[in-house]
């Protein structure tokens, strides 16, 4: 479709300032994106009757400025990328991602945390076990329960000895598996609020 250069001046600038503003994404990525929104623009254009300069300025004030959407496409990509992943640490940047825009979301991250620092928890109660053996372990006592490193002699008693490094490993790797399956299958309820072909 052309289109009076006035007007077509206006989208190239947008969608420059878009291109701008999606920093350091993948070319790929952004020209998917820049081909999306063009498209939007196209259609809301299509939809509006006889376009104007002004029609236009309408349209591109409804998608909203490209510095205020591009951080909802770059994380759109962050959680596209976590779902997809087995890193923990790329998965909890998607997660921290959506906790910014959504309760869901920041739920999500709180699971995230607490799982990823059980099992963290674990593996080093059996990592630091044979440093300090009468100081690491699970307590169970008056005032004293948990995971952890206590005092050199705590009232506690501890209930695994040598068995919190087999108990430990195990439990660790198991709740990292379990909190990184959980979160990628959490992460494709994700949504940003990008802009779509709607007419605005």
């Amino acid at each position: 479709m052309n289109h009076p250069p006035k007007i077509q001046a206006r989208i190239d600038s947008y969608l420059m300032n878009l291109r701008r503003s999606l920093g350091n994404l993948p070319a790929e990525e952004v020209s998917e994106i820049l081909r999306e929104i063009r498209g939007h623009i196209l259609e809301r254009a299509e939809a509006k009757g006889e376009l104007t300069e002004e029609r236009m300025v309408e349209i591109l004030k409804a998608l909203g400025r490209p510095e205020d959407i591009a951080p909802l496409y770059q994380a759109e990509a962050l959680v596209s990328r976590a779902r997809a992943s087995l890193s923990p640490v790329l998965i909890l940047r998607g997660a921290l991602r959506w906790a910014m825009v959504s309760l869901r979301g920041f739920v999500s991250f709180l699971v995230a945390l607490f799982g990823y620092a059980m099992g963290l928890g674990f593996f080093l109660a059996a990592v630091a076990k044979p440093f300090l053996p009468d100081r690491v372990g699970l307590w169970w006592g008056p005032g004293e329960y948990g995971l952890g490193v206590r005092d050199a002699a705590p009232p506690a008693t501890e209930l695994l000895g040598w068995w919190i490094i087999p108990v430990g490993l195990l439990a660790g790797t198991v709740l990292v598996i379990l909190t990184t399956r959980l979160l990628r299958f959490l992460l494709r309820f994700a949504k940003f609020g990008r802009p779509s072909a709607a007419a605005g």
